[in-house]
């Protein structure tokens, strides 16, 4: 448990610089580039991302939840994802002209052809992660992630300033991507795994199948809106929801982003050892909550100052819908422990039939939105799409683990007394002031101070488990301090 606290507050370390300077990106560039550059920067995203899912068959997962791995294995799985890979570049670029003359944006074509070079690049480093992530090495993982992250953000920005538009985005993940590809060689110079192998292809296959399949239909629902307003309505429309969706999921990166990197292998850990992860996927939803929600409560309510305060005043019509996807957000508490809960267990085909039932429903509810009502309507949708999916979702968690409804209320209702007590105050303030337009900057910080002064409050009043982990988790933070020294 000591090496999971430890590998959890490296992971979380890591993970905070990655959003850090991941946002400071998109804050610097959202300041350079109309919405309209950041539109078709999203819609080239969204294009990739669905294209890229087809990489998830030869999944890195497969390399962590495996009892035992050997040499074959690893070089098999280098085999499958460079053949993938390459299978991905060569349609990526061939249908890059007319995805170009479909969004009557000619400069996707270049833009294709840099990321195709950029996928070959990941590869490199993305299996080299997952072995130091089984082996709980998350202290190299950081090194290698945060180093191309810092690099590519660096590139980004000063590319934007000399006028390369959405395409320093492209050139950006290219400079990137090859610093961090050298120096995850370096960190584990494995130059054996680059030898082709099909050692155990059908367990490989078969684990992602299923993992491909799902990666393939999320991405797909993930990109939709994206793709139709930017076909639809407009690039800017699509620039919006980007950066609403950006702003709106701050606490999900802040919060769980960190934790969920070590979930899955400190959870097939407990698998291999027997153990029941019944106890530890209630108090992950506890601990979750407590974070979570009072992260998004507060962000709904003083959404306008913070897209002032973070992407610029040209960015402020995102913020009725950063509101309303702050509240839909809500129901998503679970999302991120569903997939290695799933995995560990060995219930990998649970998650196809469950992205089967809930993605292709709340797709077409998320056309209809779009079409016939555009930016607005494709926001409000998640009211509907997100509780739906978290139903879906808990439903074949619960089945597996064989949670009661009152298991999971008996784990999270603290957290929803503390995140009404962490609400309230900017509540108050905001009633006093006017809305959310109407807040200073200054009272905008008064409102959150005093949003942590109520939710600090709240822990100890419900005697919180959150609190507890908070202690515990001081004196292990000084001693990761004192052993990184």
């Amino acid at each position: 448990m000591l090496g999971v606290k430890r590998a959890l507050l490296i992971s979380t370390g890591e993970r905070y610089v990655l959003f850090a300077t991941n946002f400071a990106t998109a804050a610097a560039v959202s300041r350079i580039l109309t919405p309209e550059e950041i539109g078709v920067s999203a819609i080239g995203t969204a294009i990739l991302a669905i294209i890229m899912s087809v990489r998830e068959f030869s999944s890195s997962s497969y390399l962590i939840q495996r009892d035992e791995l050997s040499r074959e294995d690893i070089g098999a799985a280098f085999t499958v994802m460079f053949i993938l890979t390459g299978i991905i570049a060569a349609v990526l670029v061939a249908v890059s002209p007319g995805l170009a003359l479909f969004y009557r944006q000619p400069n996707l074509v270049p833009y294709f052809h840099i990321v195709s070079i950029c996928l070959f690049l990941d590869a490199c480093f993305i299996l080299i992660n997952a072995l130091l992530r089984r082996e709980m090495s998350f202290g190299k993982v950081a090194a290698i992630n945060i180093t191309g992250a810092v690099t590519s953000s660096a590139a980004t920005i000063v590319l934007a300033f000399a006028g390369f538009s959405y395409m320093s985005f492209a050139w950006g993940w290219l400079i990137g991507s090859g610093l961090a590809a050298a120096l995850a060689l370096a960190l584990r110079p494995h130059f054996w795994m680059f030898k082709p192998s099909f050692a155990n292809w059908r367990a490989m296959i078969s684990f992602g199948g299923y993992n491909g399949a799902i990666a393939i239909i999320f991405y797909i629902f993930d990109a939709l809106p994206l793709l139709l307003l930017g076909r639809f309505v407009s690039p800017n429309a699509a620039g919006l929801f980007s950066r609403t969706l950006l702003i709106g999921q701050i606490p999900d990166k802040l919060i769980l982003g960190g934790a969920m990197s070590v979930v899955l292998p400190a959870f097939s850990a407990e698998v291999r050892q027997g153990r029941d992860l019944k106890r530890p996927y209630l108090a992950a939803l506890s601990l979750i909550t407590g974070l979570h929600w009072p992260a998004l409560l507060v962000l709904s309510v003083l959404a306008r100052p913070v897209i002032e305060i973070t992407l610029g005043h040209q960015w402020v019509e995102a913020a009725p819908l950063v509101q309303v996807v702050a509240i839909a957000l809500l129901f998503s508490f679970s999302f991120q422990l569903n997939y290695p809960v799933t995995v560990a267990v060995g219930a990998i085909r649970d998650l196809l039939i469950r992205a089967l039932i809930a993605f292709p429903l709340s797709g077409v509810i998320l056309s209809i939105a779009v079409i016939f009502g555009g930016l607005h309507a494709a926001v409000w949708c998640m009211l509907v799409t997100v509780p739906f999916q978290a139903f879906v979702a808990l439903s074949f968690v619960r089945r597996r683990l064989g949670l009661r409804r009152r298991d999971i209320a008996a784990a999270i209702w603290r957290s929803a007394v503390v995140a009404v007590a962490s609400v309230l105050p900017p509540l108050v303030v905001t009633w006093a002031y006017g809305s959310g337009a109407g807040l200073s900057y200054g009272q905008a910080f008064g409102a959150g101070l005093l949003a942590l002064i109520g939710w600090a409050t709240a822990l100890v009043l419900t005697r919180h488990p959150l609190l507890g982990e908070i202690v515990r988790t001081i004196p292990e933070f000084r001693r990761v301090r004192a052993s990184a020294g």
